[in-house]
């Protein structure tokens, strides 16, 4: 009777991972290294993540080299980016200091941009007082995914509003990200609903074993 019961769970787990639905999990990073009138060099790196904050839900991690700040220069915003489709999204969980900015917004000379988030507290006026950040936000769209980050017409992911090293010293302007630089596949899990059948299999499984063993 217990090479039954075993068999039984056997077949109950097996069968609960094989109807598992598994969730894609992927974070990529760029790179904000296109300068043009402002900041050169390598700005910092933009991380976009379907893992960290649930379903629904890409997480955007901007994080700044030492040297670079944002900054409020009218020029452009803290971050811009694209959809694919330009769907209706919120935004939610930003950083302190910074607030959903305009959309479109023409970030020069790296284009035009359907979304963006601004700087709107220790930015200073120009490029007095720079923000360091992290800045961190998420978007928020039914199913939404990392692959649907794309981008402008010109071919740029994301773009800054900085102040950074120039050619002659320190000079505030857009820099930009044109192609993603690094794509990490995380392994997926099963979804909750998932875990809960095979929970309460291995429960009824259990009970039964008492039962034959009592």
């Amino acid at each position: 009777m217990k090479a039954r019961v075993w068999k039984l769970t056997v077949a109950l787990v097996t069968a609960t991972m094989l109807i598992a639905t598994r969730a894609n999990a992927t974070s990529v990073t760029f790179h904000l290294d296109q300068g043009a009138t402002g900041p050169l060099g390598d700005g910092g790196t933009v991380r976009i993540d379907d893992t960290l904050s649930g379903p629904n839900t890409v997480n955007i991690l901007v994080t700044l080299n030492p040297g670079y700040g944002f900054v409020k220069t009218g020029a452009g915003d803290a971050l811009a980016f694209n959809l694919q489709g330009d769907p209706a999204i919120g935004i939610a969980g930003i950083t302190s200091g910074f607030a959903i900015g305009p959309a479109p917004v023409n970030e020069s000379p790296f284009g035009t941009f359907n979304y963006s988030v601004s700087c709107t507290t220790g930015c200073g006026n120009g490029g007095s007082n720079p923000n360091p950040g992290p800045l961190t936000f998420d978007v928020l769209l039914t199913g939404i995914t990392v692959n649907q980050f794309i981008g402008n017409a010109k071919g740029y992911y994301f773009a800054s509003d900085l102040i950074g090293p120039g050619a002659e010293g320190r000079i505030t302007g857009n820099m930009a990200a044109l192609r993603p630089q690094t794509t990490t596949q995380i392994d997926p899990v099963p979804e909750p609903a998932s875990l809960t059948l095979l929970g309460t299999g291995m429960v009824v499984v259990a009970r039964r074993l008492r039962r034959r063993t009592a």
